[in-house]
């Protein structure tokens, strides 16, 4: 009697291959499909919405800390104007001079005023004898003041109501001396040219940057190009977080008059009843999100659809499937027997075409194409090319000699050794007989392309030992062809870089040669300064000069910074540029930051012994150095040995030195603070310095890069970085060091904006040690 199944078994496996099955088995999966499909719609649209407006908020935040830091910095100059105006009530008559903002270029002030005790206008910006808008605020503040119960600090009021602008504040400070009120420092801020200055940032439509009193009265807002003020917002919810004491916070609240609600943040001005407060309009930050969620719900009925059709054609040709399912499954077996075969042979095929049979490497073929289409994305790079054509020197010699074995052992070594030295993505292939060629991609410089050449002179020049039970030694020689310069295709690259390699055969063995002649000149005078590096530093051929950092309060010299030089036997005196990138290329910079410290130590010990008053001196220190774990060590064996104090020492890092590794970088800073060695931040504002990483930093200042100083009376964006920078590093406890002022009116903008010191050509260029020795005996300049 045949085999069959118990009857529930039987009904299970009926319902498993019936059509019915099929067909319910497709509506499920589409429906949840469509289920997934909208809820991951939902939820993306959700979360972009929510990202717009966290986006929203942190740029608002990062707008309102600059704007109330330049705010409190603008309001801050009151207190210097303040004191030139006790000067002047105090009888010193040439104090009005500095009482002008024209003179200074402060354009946030509009008219600057000083009155004495009883209200009587004794100075006025405008040579005016009375002042219409000041006036009644200052006799308003006397009459309700006593001198006894009056507080030396900024009052803030309000415009004058009439005023056309009512974006000009008056602000008020009470000048005392010994306890008695001389009078009152009075001014009229322009908040509409304070805030003119940051139209250009965008906040969407309706965006708004407003500067709030305390009391909810708001003195300025800037809508796009817009300047208005005026408004008494008091009672709003708008500003309600004028009632609590928090420095800072969100905005999410419906404006007076306005039906929408704004989202934002606040920011409070540290010491002044003041806010900062950036908004936008709530629906316009999601409503330029509006189309494209249109088209997600759009696709995610598209999608539906296309399951809904997809369910039904599936359950029309569900029963043709099942009934072809055992057919196919056969063959399908059978067939993936023979695509296996066919891609093992394929791969085989592929592998004998386009390697080299020898060595393993790529041959001319699949060179060709590899490099064409390298060369296709080197149009969108600005760096170099390199392709590199090698011959074995005296390879015919060898082959003839100890027979082809040894030959085809030594190509395949050489083979090896060039892999090795060069980069993973970089190609490699051989085109016959003893000729290698090579494409080294994104090169930054010349100088690189010749490293990399000398790296593979050398590799290849080392002995080959026991190839067959001989040592080999053989050397290359290399042309070198860069792209664009000396062609833009495959072949006219290899063209050139053959012809550079017959010119490097006949200079000499194991060497190499560009096509380009004026760059076998650069780089032979590389290779000179190169080979002569570790003699110079140990022969004391290099030298330090000197450049003074001046404070801005009295003019006298607060430091040195100390600047290597080499003095080149034969090409004379030669600066940083020729040599500082040699020496980081190849291992050198550490000895030679070793020997600027050696030698600034045992200069100011020099100065010392012919009683030339010494200054701290600041050495520059490169990544490098900073990694070097004997670094500290070599810092405390040159104090010691030529009896120096720490604190007369200095160091200067850049931001590149913090990139890699903060942490150990951290850690060795707070090391030479710890000795007594003070860390400055050089050329900050052109890296990747964030507020977070200077708050880590054991930094007692930073160094303003001289490409912003360069154009600061003219360009608005420059003076703006600047005044924030300085604001910043004060607020941080930082000293801040302006290089590269070359003229007086740059002299004049930094001491306006508070900068501690300045370096630069219009005190002084450096100068070896016995010129700067004068200078520490004058101890300060003198303005011309």
């Amino acid at each position: 009697m045949p085999f069959s199944f118990p009857y529930p078994l039987q009904r299970l496996k009926n319902l498993i291959f019936s059509e019915k099955a099929w067909i319910f088995g497709a509506f499920v999966l589409a429906g949840l499909a469509t289920l997934v499909v909208w809820s991951v719609t939902i939820s993306r649209v959700e979360n972009e919405k929510t990202l717009a407006h966290e986006n929203a908020v942190a740029e608002s935040s990062n707008i309102a800390a600059i704007i109330a830091a330049n705010l409190k910095e603008v309001f801050g100059r009151s207190e210097l104007y303040a004191r030139i105006g006790k000067s002047l009530l105090e009888g010193d008559s040439s104090a009005a001079n500095y009482l002008n903002p024209l003179f200074t270029g402060d354009n946030a002030y509009l008219c600057i005023a000083i009155f004495d005790q009883h209200g009587g206008l004794r100075h006025s910006s405008a040579n005016r004898q009375t002042e219409p808008e000041l006036g009644p605020v200052v006799a308003a503040y006397l009459a309700a003041s006593s001198a006894a119960g009056s507080r030396q600090a900024l009052l803030i009021g309000r415009p004058v109501a009439a005023t056309s602008a009512a974006w000009r504040v008056p602000v008020l400070l009470p000048l005392f001396s010994g306890g008695k009120r001389l009078g009152v420092f009075a001014a009229i801020i322009d908040l509409g040219y304070f805030l003119r200055l940051n139209r250009e940032v965008d906040l969407g439509d309706g965006g708004r940057i407003e500067i709030m009193a305390m009391d909810g009265y708001q003195l300025a807002e800037l809508n796009g190009a817009t300047l208005s003020a005026g408004r008494d917002l008091g009672a709003s919810e708008y500003v309600k977080f004028s009632a609590g004491a928090a420095a800072k916070g969100k905005l999410s609240a419906s404006r007076p008059g306005e039906t929408g609600r704004r989202l934002g943040v606040y920011r409070r001005l540290d010491g002044h009843p003041l806010a900062v407060v950036v908004s936008r309009d709530e629906e316009a930050v999601v409503a330029k999100l509006a189309p494209q969620h249109r088209a997600y719900y759009g696709r995610a009925v598209i999608t539906s659809l296309m399951f809904l059709l997809l369910t039904l054609g599936l359950a029309v040709i569900a029963r043709r499937q099942h009934r072809l399912y055992k057919v196919l499954s056969d063959s399908e077996q059978e067939k993936r027997g023979l695509i296996r075969q066919l891609e093992s042979e394929k791969t085989r095929a592929l592998q004998l075409a386009s390697h080299d049979h020898l060595t393993g490497i790529a041959n001319r073929m699949l060179f060709y194409e590899l490099a064409a289409a390298e060369l296709a994305r080197a149009r969108r790079s600005r760096n170099f090319y390199a392709l590199f054509f090698l011959d074995l020197d005296k390879f015919k010699l060898i082959n003839d000699t100890l027979g082809h074995a040894v030959g085809d052992r030594l190509l395949q070594a050489v083979a090896a050794r060039l892999r090795g030295t060069l980069r993973e993505y970089d190609l490699l292939a051989r085109l016959g007989g003893d000729e290698f060629v090579m494409l080294v991609s994104e090169v930054a410089t010349e100088e690189a392309v010749a490293s990399i050449a000398a790296k593979l002179v050398e590799a290849i020049c080392a002995p080959f030992l026991d190839l067959d039970g001989h040592d080999v030694e053989v050397g290359p020689s290399i042309g070198i062809a860069l792209y664009p310069r000396d062609g833009q295709d495959v072949e006219t690259l290899l063209t050139h870089a053959d012809t550079a390699m017959y010119t490097a055969k006949l200079a000499g063995c194991a060497t190499y040669r560009f096509h380009d002649a004026s760059l076998n000149a650069t780089s032979a005078r590389q290779n000179e300064l190169l080979a002569r590096f570790k003699r110079a530093i140990r022969d004391e051929e290099f030298c330090l000069h000197y450049q003074a950092r001046v404070d801005l309060q009295d003019f006298h010299v607060a430091g040195l910074e100390a600047l290597v030089r080499w003095r080149h036997p034969e090409h004379g005196l030669l600066y940083p540029n020729d040599f500082i990138g040699l020496a980081e290329a190849h291992d050198l910079i550490v000895p030679l930051g070793n020997w600027v410290i050696e030698a600034a130590c045992r200069q100011l010990a020099q100065w010392r012994q012919q009683g030339v008053p010494v200054k701290p001196v600041a050495v520059n220190v490169s990544a490098k150095q900073l990694k070097d774990d004997t670094l500290l060590e070599t810092v405390t064996g040159a104090l010691q040995r030529h009896g120096i104090s720490a604190t007369l020492l200095e160091f200067e890092v850049t931001e590149s030195c913090l990139i890699e590794d903060l942490e150990f970088a951290l850690s060795v800073l707070d090391q030479l603070q710890a000795l007594g060695v003070r860390i400055a931040l050089d050329d900050y504002g052109i890296g990747f310095s964030s507020l977070s990483k200077l708050k880590r930093l054991p930094l007692h200042a930073v160094k303003i890069d001289r490409s912003f100083i360069r154009d600061i009376r003219n360009d608005n964006s420059d003076a703006a970085i600047v005044a924030s920078t300085i604001s910043l590093a004060h607020n941080l406890g930082l000293m801040v060091v302006a290089e590269g002022v070359e003229s007086v009116d740059q002299l004049v903008h930094l001491k306006t904006a508070g900068c501690d010191q300045v370096q630069g050509f219009y005190f002084q260029r450096p100068a070896a040690a016995a010129e700067v020795a004068a200078i520490l005996q004058r101890g300060k300049f003198t303005l011309l």
